[in-house]
């Protein structure tokens, strides 16, 4: 990785965020009945089947107890994703994700597709990112970042060689994931690309804890630009997520993941360190260095946090669901067009719901955005709520047991 490239990925992450803040500011603020712009950035999940089994992941029961032979029953066709496609505007962004993209036997027929007419993301493990793949890959990225075509790559490593085969049940899992990327940055050279950028995706768990200060390394060596740190989230474990009003879930309803303090502050100080000396940008969570830590002990106030993202993004899942975040669906895109259920009923009343009472179950979501202190001063906070009432598009939110 060039360091033109590292600083072009840390450019693209600031621009974003200023974007995304400028352009849901306005309705934010002043839409009385939360009608929000148009949406322009869609994540498309093409699949939840996987060839992975991670741990951490917010499907691993569904793909342990459900047959394999059933799990694509119900997802989109090949046709329906192309109609989908042809829904978004023309200046939208397009992130793929699953599961495992790479599952599907038509998802470069479909990522083909957008990138001819959007600008577009994948998420992946990169274990099924063949040779051949990856040179179509590159060959469908633009000639300048931000053009349409394939932008950004985000591949999912969750440790050095030992530990991820470990975290993702799958020994040579991790040589996998490395080939796949190494043939993204061969034929980006070849081809004399600076796209896709390359993110690397690592979970904070406390299975990884002892070489995160090594993935800032791993991603370099592999081509990448930047190194995305998560927190964990365990809101999935819960039976009922998806079938109850999210409001109605207390904070108690689910584990939290923990790790002691001292050892995870000295582990991201080093991480922070190893990155800064081989100039990898880390890309944070979006909250203090603080509130990261205190995620994984006692929690942090969600009243210093907004969600701006239900003002600007939509969620179009493997059987057709839509939603402004997974635990609110608002429709089925088999039944209505996207422009229909953006700003529907449905829509604006969880909008307001959620600029008005944070809920539990949005603790450890990275699309949460800290606000605290303004200009020297406390933010006026939002309150919690803890059991608003009942409603019939509440009940009717996704499900992922």
């Amino acid at each position: 990785m060039s360091a033109a490239n590292g600083n072009s990925a840390g450019r693209i992450t600031r621009l974003y965020k200023g974007l995304t803040n400028l352009y849901t500011e306005l309705p934010y603020r002043f839409s009385r009945e939360a009608y929000a712009l148009p949406t322009f950035h869609y994540y498309f999940e093409v699949t939840r089947r996987c060839n992975l089994r991670c741990k951490m992941c917010q499907y691993i029961d569904w793909l342990e107890t459900v047959p394999t032979r059933i799990q694509a029953e119900g997802e989109l066709t090949t046709e329906e994703w192309l109609k989908v496609i042809d829904q978004t505007g023309r200046l939208s962004f397009i992130t793929f994700t699953g599961g495992e993209v790479f599952v599907r036997k038509d998802f470069m027929e479909i990522f083909e597709y957008a990138c001819a007419k959007r600008r577009v993301h994948f998420i992946s493990n990169a274990t099924m990112l063949t040779d051949e793949r990856a040179k179509r890959c590159v060959e469908l990225a633009p000639k300048r970042l931000g053009g349409r075509g394939f932008n950004f790559a985000g591949v999912s490593l969750d440790g050095t060689q030992e530990t991820h085969d470990v975290i993702r049940a799958q020994r040579g899992a991790y040589d996998k994931s490395i080939k796949g990327l190494k043939a993204l940055a061969k034929y980006r050279a070849e081809f004399g690309k600076v796209t896709p950028l390359v993110h690397i995706n690592t979970v904070i768990q406390e299975a990884n804890l002892h070489c995160l200060p090594e993935m800032p390394h791993v991603a370099k060596d592999a081509g990448a630009s930047v190194l995305n740190l998560l927190t964990e989230t365990r809101i999935h474990d819960i039976q009922e997520l998806g079938r109850v009003d999210p409001g109605s879930l207390k904070r108690d309803d689910f584990r939290q993941p923990h790790i002691e303090r001292a050892r995870l502050e000295e582990s991201l100080r080093k991480t922070l360190d190893e990155a800064a000396k081989i100039g990898i940008e880390v890309r944070m969570p979006r909250m203090p260095f603080e509130e990261v830590i205190n995620h994984y002990d006692q929690g942090y106030d969600l009243k210093k946090f907004d969600c701006r993202a239900i003002w600007s993004t939509l969620i179009v899942g493997a059987k057709g669901g839509v939603y402004p975040c997974w635990i609110q669906k608002i429709g089925n895109v088999r039944e209505n067009s996207l422009k229909e259920l953006y700003n529907s009923s449905v829509a604006r009343e969880f909008r307001q719901r959620r600029r008005d009472s944070g809920f539990a179950v949005c603790r450890g979501c990275c699309e949460i955005i800290y606000r605290g202190e303004t200009n020297g001063k406390t933010a006026e906070p939002i309150p919690v709520s803890e059991t608003p009432p009942q409603t019939e598009e509440a009940v009717e939110t996704f499900a992922v047991k």
